[in-house]
């Protein structure tokens, strides 16, 4: 009766047993049980606590208890209850279950773990102690154990959707998405009507770059569940990969239109403020990120995204304190020196290591600050990538250059910041960029060497073309090859390849000799640095060649997309960055022909020179 949900009929039988049974305890527990049920508390645990001073150690009466203590927000009481139950019934897993779930809503997920620990090791086969602890696990942020027990739940019941959505979104948050897409077709393969992994699965694909089956697993979502918000934010999304901005802000208004989750309304509204600058919208992009500092003005990728906006508007002010919320979003991994962090103050005899971050080309850059902060008394070391330790090693004013902090020890005191923090620190304008170019510098031997295959006649130019092909960022800086005809049309110049990587083979497309491919003798940057010290001009787009160009103090055009990196700003053809830097920025999205007919203008007004 009462299992079959009858449960003021079951109350009332157990009522008749007790009238003639006062003291019948399994009476007491269920009518207990019951009165919970039918939100009687204060006679639950009325009936629950006299069950238990009959039978103290009845297990079942300690852990009804304890949910009828829970249900009245007396979490501590309630955990004593399910601690004493299973202390009289080791292999009650309903109790491991109340205890651990009231864990995991007081934010204890690790107390919930061993919880779960405990019950495993009495019940090695309890499906639901492996499932329930993946979930906390993935709470702690320890996904891989979080797979390897939504494993071992799904050996002992492999067709429980649920257990393969899980594990999908804890490889997803490893960035294994092709696993997770596996796991998540297996789910819908149960539960074809679950909107949630149809919007997960649809996260996933998109990270994997598979845009248009992402788009339907968005759509699958929405046709679920049509109030779903996130998956129109997802829709949006991809269609701004896919530079479809205009059906990208319809998305992101119906999201912001759906919404009832005030965590992701700014959010939504950022992700609608970069979309408008992509197609020039700059005035409503401005007010969406207002928006979104005002919904979310504690959010670490908010403010870090909002922080992007305002560098690229030269507001450096507002946006320095905002930029360094992106230590936040830094992937597991990383951990931080045991040094005392530096904030700016003056240093004695301390040495001031500046930690790389982020691409090759923003260390380059940076490494100026190194340079700066030398000039200013600072004893200065970098700790960078090893592809770029010989490099930064030319660095002026700076001590040493390491890419493993242990060389460091025996150098006596020291403090650290990153890098990409200095210019915030130092209050860092538009108008008070230091001017410490040339920083770097190439070994004058390489440069003689080089100089001589180079050869003398002519205006030798370098020119590089795209940028990293496996993200949205580098595709939308690079160039079609074919684009660049005209510029290979200007007489009086002689050309060389410094494009490395993918898209270096895209010269085998020219006549013999237009084009001399430096590729394969440039990987290295010490080597890359010898060659354009040897060139009298490099053409590039915005990657890692610009920044080294600048900091060798060697003439260099930037071609821009139409929203550029924060860095180079929006209107202006010069950057305080790199004083001997030309920017040729898109004047329209797309335009990269209206960039080469300009360049190609500068040529034919530097050519004739040379």
């Amino acid at each position: 009766m009462h299992q079959r949900g009858a449960i003021a009929e079951a109350a009332s039988r157990y009522s008749q047993v007790l009238k003639f049974e006062p003291k019948n305890v399994n009476a007491l527990c269920l009518l207990g049980r019951a009165s919970r049920e039918l939100q009687r508390f204060t006679e639950s645990i009325k009936l629950l606590r006299k069950a238990i001073k009959l039978a103290p150690k009845h297990a079942a009466a300690h852990s009804y208890l304890g949910q009828t203590l829970k249900d009245q927000g007396r979490a501590e009481e309630a955990l004593a209850s399910f601690n004493r139950a299973i202390s009289c019934q080791p292999d009650l897993m309903e109790a491991y279950v109340n205890c651990a779930d009231l864990l995991m809503a007081l934010s204890w997920p690790t107390q919930a773990i061993e919880t779960y620990d405990r019950a495993l090791a009495v019940r090695p086969n309890f499906f639901e102690g492996y499932c329930n602890r993946g979930v906390a696990l993935e709470a702690t942020g320890r996904f891989e154990e979080a797979v390897k027990s939504y494993d071992h739940a799904i050996a002992l019941r492999p067709d429980v959707a649920v257990v393969h959505a899980n594990r999908g979104n804890a490889l997803a948050a490893l960035g294994h998405h092709g696993a997770a897409v596996e796991s998540f077709d297996r789910a819908l393969a149960n539960r074809p009507d679950f909107a949630e992994i149809h919007l997960n699965r649809g996260n996933s694909l998109a990270r994997l770059g598979r845009r248009d089956e992402a788009l339907t697993s968005y759509a699958n979502a929405s046709a679920i569940r049509p109030e779903m918000a996130e998956a129109y934010f997802g829709r949006g999304t991809v269609y701004r990969d896919q530079s479809r901005f205009e059906e990208a802000v319809e998305c992101y208004d119906r999201a912001i239109e759906l919404n009832h989750n005030e965590s992701l309304r700014g959010l939504f509204h950022l992700h609608r403020a970069e979309t408008l600058s992509e197609i020039g919208r700059f005035p409503e992009a401005l007010a969406d990120v207002q928006r979104s500092l005002e919904a979310s003005p504690n959010n670490d990728e908010v403010l870090y995204g909002v922080s992007i906006m305002q560098l690229r508007h030269g507001r450096w002010s507002e946006a320095w304190p905002r930029y360094e919320r992106r230590v936040a979003l830094i992937p597991p991994g990383f951990v931080p020196p045991i040094w005392p962090q530096w904030h700016g103050e003056g240093l004695r005899d301390e040495l001031l290591v500046l930690r790389g971050e982020q691409g090759l080309g923003d260390q380059i850059q940076f490494a100026m600050f190194g340079s700066q902060l030398a000039k200013l008394g600072y004893r200065i070391a970098l700790w960078t990538n090893p592809i770029l330790e010989s490099l930064l090693k030319t660095a002026t004013g700076v001590e040493c250059v390491v890419s493993d902090v242990a060389a460091l020890e025996g150098l006596g005191a020291v403090r650290w910041t990153s890098m990409m923090s200095v210019p915030g620190l130092l209050a860092l304008t538009p108008d008070t960029i230091p001017q410490v170019a040339p920083y770097l510098s190439a070994e004058p031997s390489r440069v003689a060497a080089w100089r001589e295959r180079l050869g003398k006649d002519g205006l030798k130019v370098g020119i590089v073309w795209a940028g990293d092909q496996q993200n949205i960022r580098g595709l939308k800086k690079s160039i079609a090859f074919e684009r660049l005809a005209p510029l290979f049309a200007v007489p009086g110049i002689r050309w060389f390849s410094l494009q490395v990587f993918e898209r270096a083979g895209d010269i085998t497309h020219l006549p013999p000799g237009t084009i001399m491919d430096l590729s394969s003798l440039v990987i290295d940057f010490s080597q890359m640095a010898s060659a354009i010290s040897a060139l009298d001009l490099v053409i590039t787009v915005d990657t890692a060649v610009a920044h080294l160009a600048g900091a060798l103090a060697k003439p260099v055009w930037i071609m821009l997309p139409f929203l550029p990196d924060w860095r180079w700003l929006l209107d202006s053809n010069s950057t305080g960055w790199y004083p001997t830097a030309r920017l040729f920025r898109q004047t329209a999205r797309g335009d990269w022909e209206g960039v080469c007919a300009r360049v190609v203008d500068a040529l034919l007004g530097l050519a004739p020179r040379y």
